[in-house]
């Protein structure tokens, strides 16, 4: 049987965890810090639905822990951030090969999945990796605390789509592995869907994911839906001109999305996304990996991006100063990108849309 070496205990990666076990599968969870002290003490709890649940998983602290055999599968689940470091432990880890105890790299045997926010972390696990699935994962998720996480769809944990990186037409063979972890996937409680070009749906949702810092900044919910706006309309028309086509999940999603709707109670609202619950937490930001994708890619074109640029710098100053959420005021951001240049004439600024807006991660 496959086994799934889910690396991360956050939203992504405990739900995952918890699907896989429920449906027979074989999961081991990699964690760290105080939230590996955690789910040790009393192991990962998940909400979904109303029940709470205890993850029946073994947990690992690091790939040493772990001997690694040539039928697993890594799962990338950690933040963007925490990719590279991620990607770098595991890529010369041994993998058994027999009974003999022959050894290979795990970066010339095994499939990594990634399921990371940004562009970056399949790109960089290319670098290391001779298998590489790259997906997005879409779930409303709340992880405030070590170790204890909000499920918030239903009655499906979630969405993935995913595909053999960057495209099955690059790489046939990867692209052939990847119906059975859709299987297992689906088992699993997850809506999922196989894609031929998983850098489209990356892009579109990092379309997205470029608003989810402005809920980090201190501002009237009009400034923030301005702002938002703003965010979306200038990372879609930098993706296009750096040559990326965008899917369009309101014509190529083939699922029921309503198997995974968002349940929020009147008594337990979604507090914060993803980047606002990582601040919260202080465990680091995504940032650099969204808005300052954006900005990276502006370069590289010699055009302009002020305003993913501007919420980059000003939410790493935040970062650095260990900031909590709201401390820093959307009209410092006005500030910044004023001061810079103005996107090209003729840019064509619209309000993002929000198909999945209500399932992010």
């Amino acid at each position: 049987m496959t086994r799934y070496i889910i690396i991360g205990s956050g939203g992504v990666g405990a739900a995952l965890a918890l699907g896989l076990r429920q449906a027979g599968r074989d999961a081991t969870i990699v964690s760290r810090g105080t939230t590996l002290d955690t789910i040790r003490d009393r192991g990962l709890r998940v909400r979904h639905q109303g029940t709470d649940h205890v993850v029946e998983a073994p947990v690992v602290g690091s790939p040493a822990d772990l001997e690694l055999r040539v039928d697993d599968v890594l799962v990338l689940a950690v933040k963007s951030q925490d990719a590279e470091a991620a990607i770098r432990a595991w890529a010369q880890r041994p993998v058994v090969l027999d009974d003999a105890g022959t050894t290979v790299p795990a970066a010339e045997v095994l499939p990594i999945v990634t399921l990371q926010n940004g562009l970056d972390a399949p790109r960089v696990a290319t670098r290391h990796f001779a298998q590489v699935i790259g997906g997005v994962a879409l779930i409303a998720a709340s992880h405030l605390s070590a170790g204890t996480i909000d499920v918030r769809n239903g009655p499906k944990l979630g969405q993935i789509i995913l595909g053999a990186y960057p495209s099955a037409a690059h790489d046939a063979a990867v692209a052939e592995r990847v119906p059975a972890i859709v299987q297992d996937l689906r088992a699993a409680e997850w809506l999922v869907q196989q894609t031929d070009d998983p850098r489209r749906w990356l892009a579109w949702k990092l379309s997205v994911s470029v608003t989810f810092p402005a809920e980090v900044l201190a501002g009237a919910p009009a400034e923030r839906q301005e702002l938002q706006a703003l965010l979306s309309a200038e990372a879609r028309t930098v993706l296009e001109a750096a040559g990326f086509s965008l899917a369009d999940p309101a014509t190529e999603i083939t699922y029921d999305r309503d198997l995974a709707r968002v349940e929020i109670a009147a008594d337990a609202p979604i507090q914060g996304l993803s980047t606002w619950q990582s601040f919260t937490r202080g465990s680091g930001s995504e940032v650099d990996f969204l808005n300052g994708e954006i900005a990276v890619l502006a370069r590289q074109l010699g055009i302009n991006a002020p305003v993913n640029t501007a919420v980059q710098r000003e939410l790493a100053a935040a970062a650095a100063a260990g900031e909590q959420p709201g401390v820093r005021p959307i009209d410092a951001v006005r500030q910044r990108s004023a001061a810079a240049s103005s996107p090209s004439p003729g840019t064509s600024v619209e309000a993002p849309t929000h198909e999945l807006a209500e399932v992010p991660a």
